[in-house]
């Protein structure tokens, strides 16, 4: 099942309390799991916006998979490498479109934007979380 989180407009502020949940998941349990969730990912998000890669990467668990821009990375050395363009001088800020959850993936709807204030529009990026970080990501360029 699909659910809408709260956004913000320039940044991803999900907000677990505000997400419907059945009655047998209404627990304190996964309530907190669900806002561990999301911590993490804001955590993500907060880090690719800071322009350092060193803390974006330590975002992600020691073994995780990303699938993103037509490449497949696994661990922090292999996401490092395909993530390192994206911090250079002149590259895009992110901004923040939708988000939510559904199931045990946290996704958001993002696009770029570049220095001169041109737009790149959009990607949708899936995680999952483990552990407080980051263990499965797939972003696709819609």
């Amino acid at each position: 099942m699909r659910f809408k989180l709260v956004t913000l407009a320039v940044s991803l502020s999900l907000c677990a309390a505000a997400m419907p949940v059945s009655a047998e998941e209404k627990t304190p349990a996964s309530v907190e799991q669900a806002n561990a969730r999301i911590a993490a990912v804001q955590a993500h998000i907060d880090a690719y916006r800071s322009g350092d890669l060193d803390r974006f990467v330590a975002t992600f668990a020691k073994d995780a998979e990303v699938h993103a821009m037509g490449m497949t990375a696994i661990g922090h050395r292999q996401i490092k490498e395909i993530y390192r363009m994206n911090f250079q001088p002149g590259s895009p800020g992110l901004q923040i479109y939708d988000n939510g959850i559904d199931g045990d993936m946290i996704w958001v709807s993002a696009g770029y934007v570049f220095p001169n204030g041109e737009e790149m529009c959009c990607s949708l990026s899936e995680y999952r979380v483990e552990g407080g970080k980051i263990s499965f990501l797939r972003s696709n360029m819609e």
